[in-house]
């Protein structure tokens, strides 16, 4: 079974920047849809589950289980792609890369709102949400700002009422935000930058910002923001209070009022990607390893939104290893009976997505290679695909199942025709011959194996 084809085609911005990012290994999120084929049973119980979340409130969990190469980053990519045009906030960390502990969830709280993405924060080149320059906090705040002004009809039908605008909102403010128990420091600091833009002061609405993304210094900013009125006679202009750094004891708390946010901006919810989980091996000592263990059981125990995480689904990615290595997941077995099958068949709402279990076919390769040409053609033209026929696409694609490397499948097949793709476009008489096939997927498959050891 093959994912139904795209409706449209990508701009040819978009396009380079995919192929670009397939060059690289990797598919960029906001091209993904482009290329996908397979997994659809597993994607369209993903999509039921954002669904539910979005109309139930509550939050779930969810394991992607994969070899290297088996297209777990490009699984997440898809389910993010699928959840920001549903109206979902989505952010994707990985813990090799952004440097990760996921023993310590203030190593994870400033990347994961640093990676923040909507699908309204995208530029008009459409190749990232954020390549821009967007800062998705301040987007965030200034997009819940604006709820807040139409809500409390500061702004009537695109009509700006300004003279009871501040007493309107505080007056909101103290009903509902500031009488949460959202911590002290997220009420204060939102309230006051709800009221630095209502006076324009654009200083404290950054200090605001950077303090949300996790900066490791304290805030002040004008205490006047938490009196009834800004600039009366009870209060002294010069006067601040104090937002702490967000830090390992308040990282947990603040990731509340983030979720918070979310929905005060209009966002169904958050999808919250983190992959390489097998990052965890590496960790110093067996302690630590076992915090790390801890946390992950946490964040399953937590998917019923009973600590206060409601609206967000998390996915953690892992290799086979993870989930099999007696080092690993089910050495800590409050961890492993959570997450382990309970039968035979597919459960495609269980609580691991085994990818593996539902490898691409023979049809679904050929499907991608054609499908990873069609994005070429969007982004330079025909020139290349002239060279690289529907015939040389099947014989790479034949070649590939028919080889006994150790690299996934999906992963080599695609590496090895963006080259061809690439280097016809360069040269058309230069693409490589049905009887050099061999000696390109040898090379290529050592490249990959040194890229997956490094």
């Amino acid at each position: 079974m093959t994912a139904s084809p795209s409706t449209d085609i990508p701009s040819p911005q978009l396009a380079r920047a995919l192929i670009r990012g397939l060059t690289r290994g990797t598919a960029i999120s906001a091209g993904v849809r482009y290329i996908h084929v397979g997994h659809v049973r597993w994607l369209e119980a993903q999509h039921e589950l954002l669904d539910e979340v979005a109309e139930d409130g509550h939050s779930d969990t969810k394991f992607v289980r994969g070899a290297y190469g088996a297209g777990k980053s490009h699984f997440l990519s898809v389910v993010q792609d699928h959840a920001r045009e549903r109206e979902w906030v989505t952010s994707h960390v990985e813990c090799k890369v952004d440097g990760v502990q996921i023993d310590r969830f203030e190593t994870l709280y400033p990347k994961l709102v640093a990676n923040l993405v909507s699908r309204d924060m995208a530029d008009g080149g459409g190749t990232s949400p954020t390549s821009g320059g967007v800062d998705p906090v301040r987007f965030l705040l200034d997009r819940w700002v604006a709820h807040l002004l139409r809500a409390t009809g500061v702004i009537d039908e695109g009509k700006l009422r300004p003279l009871d605008a501040d007493i309107r909102v505080y007056t909101e403010l103290q009903r509902s935000l500031l009488r949460s128990s959202l911590p002290p420091d997220f009420s204060n600091a939102l309230t006051a930058y709800a009221r630095a833009s209502i006076a324009g002061d654009v200083g404290s609405m950054r200090a605001v910002s950077l303090w949300l993304r996790g900066i490791e210094e304290k805030v002040r900013l004008p205490s006047q923001y938490l009196r009834s009125r800004i600039g009366s006679a009870v209060s002294r202009r010069d006067e601040t209070f104090e937002l702490r750094a967000i830090s390992k004891g308040t990282a947990t708390e603040i990731m509340r009022g983030v979720l918070w946010l979310v929905r005060a901006a209009g966002y169904a919810g958050l999808v919250l990607c983190i992959d390489e989980i097998e990052e965890l091996a590496k960790l110093g000592t067996r302690r630590r390893q076992d915090q790390a263990l801890q946390a992950l059981r946490e964040y399953v125990d937590n998917a019923g939104g009973d600590s206060g995480y409601s609206h967000l689904v998390m996915y953690l990615a892992a290799t086979p290893e993870m989930f099999e290595g007696e080092d690993y997941f089910p050495r800590y077995d409050a961890l492993a009976t959570r997450i382990q099958p309970l039968g035979d068949t597919i459960n495609w709402r269980a609580p691991v997505i085994d990818l593996d279990r539902t490898p691409l076919s023979p049809s679904q390769m050929a499907e991608m290679a054609t499908r990873i040409r069609s994005v070429h053609i969007c982004g330079y033209g025909e020139r290349a695909s002239e060279a690289l026929s529907s015939e040389s696409l099947q014989h790479f694609v034949s070649a590939v199942l028919e080889s006994r490397f150790r690299i996934a499948k999906p992963r080599l097949l695609t590496r090895l025709i963006v080259d061809e793709l690439e280097r016809a476009r360069q040269d058309p008489s230069a693409y490589v011959k049905p009887a050099n096939v061999a000696k390109l997927l040898s090379r290529t498959a050592e490249q990959l194996t040194r890229e997956e050891g490094s």
